[in-house]
């Protein structure tokens, strides 16, 4: 008696497909836990001071090894833009903050600030010099 030897496409994948596909996700959530630790957890906060009632709208961004890591927009709804701060996970510990500031007179301010963080940091970036 002669078996059948053919391979149904239920059987290809299991045997085949599903094994390949087992051994990218266990390589992916490795490579993901081995880069996890080389990030930074921090929180900026940007610090208007006496100048927050006259700012409009501030543009900020995150620059760390060259690289743009973060991004952050915020318009005042109203006679004042309220705390304004960004979260976020980060590949190094030093950067600079670039911040664009729109003043009510419609005057623009660009400041540069050096940041460092430490893990599960609050940064506080004072922009108090904007006046």
């Amino acid at each position: 008696m002669l078996e059948d030897t053919r391979v149904t496409r239920k059987d290809f994948i299991r045997r085949r497909v599903m094994p390949v596909v087992f051994g990218v996700v266990i390589a992916l959530m490795a490579r993901r836990s081995c880069n996890e630790s080389e990030r930074t957890h921090a929180t900026f906060v940007l610090n208007f001071g006496a100048a927050e009632p006259s700012v409009q709208a501030v543009d900020a961004e995150l620059w760390m090894n060259g690289e743009l890591v973060a991004q952050l927009h915020r318009a005042a709804l109203g006679d004042h833009i309220g705390p304004t701060k960004m979260d976020g996970t980060f590949p190094s510990t030093d950067g600079e903050m670039r911040v664009d500031v729109q003043l009510r007179s419609g005057e623009h301010k660009n400041v540069k600030r050096t940041v460092h963080v430490d893990e599960n940091a609050t940064v506080t970036v004072n922009l108090t010099d904007l006046r």
